[in-house]
């Protein structure tokens, strides 16, 4: 019998390994190999210069890309300072939106299945499109936000994309409430909740808002865990946005922008140096995920408690 039972398990591990190994080759190809080509071309010489001879440095100026990015390149500070606003704009603001539309269509109120399919649908435009979209809505001379401010500023003539500051906000705008994805993943959860538990909750007298509070957002927590890591990761590589509607003008630029900046537009053609700045990406996204983990793992404690 001993035997027998440990045969299955190798089967069944067996099976599971070859289940995984299609998944696993995809990732080591087409993500982990150019992760890693990121990281060690950062530590390289790698422009116009030698475009098909990537060079080493040597341990002496090893960290040559980086002391440019870090003290030379101008525009590196005002990138990753974007990109964190974006980043904590999409855990303030757009997660508690996509929360608070999944509980509200998730009481089945007259129109909820017209509302939800409403807020999805920017989410059904690519990123692209949107962006034209709102370039259209921003424009100085007919757009409607400028028609808008005329009513109380008749003179006001000004592209609202280009005055700082302002423009920050502008741009946050175009994207910051479309969470229909993560509205979606919520209210899948929230509908996966046994009937039994609310019926329970129902008894003991939670209602309304005590409910969500007491029952339902306890049950989702991961759920709203992991649209919080979607939502900080899409604003931290914010690009689409300010391409179409800023092309980073106005104090506007992402740490993704400032990639294409480097490997594309510059002369150079800093490969290196852009890569550098995609490492110090990929390292401050991990960082905010486990930031992200780490509140979420605080909460989880303090409700034990």
């Amino acid at each position: 019998m001993e035997i027998t039972g440990k045969k299955q398990r190798r089967r069944k591990n067996l099976f599971v390994a070859a289940f995984l190994l299609p998944t696993m080759l995809c990732f080591c190809v087409f993500y982990l190999y150019p992760i890693l080509t990121v990281v060690i071309s950062s530590f390289a010489k790698w422009d116009y210069t030698n475009l098909n001879n990537m060079q080493m440095y040597d341990f002496a100026h090893l960290f040559d890309n980086y002391k440019y990015i870090f003290t030379k390149y101008p525009y590196f500070w005002e990138g990753i300072r974007n990109s964190c606003i974006w980043a904590l704009c999409g855990l303030v603001i757009q997660v508690p939106i996509a929360t608070a539309v999944a509980l509200v269509i998730s009481n089945k109120c007259k129109g909820w299945k017209l509302t939800r399919n409403v807020y999805v649908v920017p989410n059904i435009i690519s990123s692209a499109a949107m962006g034209l979209i709102f370039l259209q809505l921003y424009n100085p001379k007919y757009g409607i936000i400028n028609e808008i401010i005329r009513v109380f500023k008749p003179e006001f003539s000004e592209n609202i994309l280009f005055i700082p500051k302002v423009n920050m906000i502008a741009l946050t705008c175009a994207y910051i409430f479309f969470a229909g994805t993560n509205m979606i993943m919520v209210l899948g959860q929230i509908n996966a909740i046994p009937e039994e538990v609310r019926e329970a909750a129902l008894l003991d007298g939670a209602r309304g808002w005590k409910l969500n509070r007491c029952i339902v957002l306890p049950l989702i927590k991961d759920t709203i865990k992991t649209i919080s890591i979607l939502s900080v990761s899409a604003g931290f590589l914010l690009y689409n946005e300010v391409f179409f509607l800023t092309q980073g003008a106005g104090g506007t630029k992402s740490i993704s922008f400032l990639i294409r900046e480097l490997a594309v537009v510059s002369p150079r053609a800093q490969y290196a140096r852009a890569n550098t700045i995609g490492t110090i990406q990929i390292l401050g996204g991990l960082v905010l995920i486990f930031l992200i983990n780490m509140l979420f793992r605080e909460r989880k404690e303090r409700s034990r408690r």
